[in-house]
């Protein structure tokens, strides 16, 4: 088994960290630049950033807040925010990302994802997928920060994905989206058995036990959250503990401490 990632997500606006519950009404957190510098003390395995002002307000990318971050980091991050176009995807790598998050351009343009992954491999390209799960039962992919139905459904969207180049999937429940009880783990392991791409984890997670369920349940490849690292006294760190405690293989840094309690 790989080693399982923990990767904070970080949602911008503004050039303010910010945190919405299930997408509405985000809360202003701190400045994003603060907290980088506090990830990057922990050495966290990656980072996550979302332009959420560029998707709400349709603007394009602007590279100088990737330019900032890249200099307080060490820790490859992905960035996404409205990233429509090759040259989008060559401004934020050029500033400094290892990685671009697509979502709403994934539905509007699914060309760019070819046409990423065959300017900087598909390596780079990641396709956030939000989705809401109807009153039937059935999920429904949604664009433009949650606003948006778009009639896909999440996992017959990640297999297209995957065949037209993405190399990773970010799966986020738009129902459990900053509500920290969880995980959910039925759209998360559908989405991650039908494709052979590491799958994301997101959203809902409030405690240490949420990361486990999603690796040994939802089948992820790795655990995002943003919520449990803003307003609780969990850390990365303390996420990698209880992973290591059940046998889930995780990344480790000299010096740390890994412990849960």
């Amino acid at each position: 088994m790989l080693k399982v990632r923990v990767i904070p997500i970080l949602i911008i606006q503004d050039g303010l960290l910010k945190k919405p519950v299930q997408f509405k009404n985000p809360r202003t957190v701190a400045n994003p630049i603060s907290i980088v510098r506090v990830f990057e003390e922990r050495q966290v395995d990656e980072l996550i950033l979302l332009d959420r002002g560029l998707t709400v307000d349709h603007e394009d990318v602007d590279p100088y807040i990737v330019k900032e971050i890249a200099e307080e980091l060490f820790v490859p991050f992905a960035f996404g925010g409205g990233i429509r176009s090759v040259d989008s995807m060559k401004k934020i790598i050029q500033a400094g990302a290892e990685k671009v998050v697509i979502n709403t351009a994934a539905v509007e343009i699914p060309e760019l994802i070819t046409a990423g992954a065959k300017k900087f491999g598909r390596q780079c390209i990641v396709i956030s997928i939000d989705a809401l799960r109807k009153d039937n039962g059935s999920y429904e992919v949604y664009i433009r920060s949650g606003s948006e139905p778009t009639g896909l459904d999440p996992v017959q969207f990640a297999k297209k994905v995957e065949r037209l180049g993405a190399g990773e999937i970010l799966i986020n429940s738009i129902s459990h989206d900053g509500m920290m009880k969880g995980y959910d783990i039925e759209l998360i392991r559908t989405v991650a058995d039908a494709v052979s791409i590491p799958v994301i984890a997101a959203g809902g997670a409030g405690k240490l036990d949420d990361f486990v369920t999603a690796v040994k349940d939802g089948h992820a490849s790795a655990v995002a959250a943003a919520s449990i690292y803003h307003y609780t006294k969990h850390t990365p760190n303390m996420v990698k503990g209880v992973l290591r405690k059940v046998g889930i293989p995780v990344r480790q840094y000299p010096d740390e401490d890994y412990s849960i309690t």
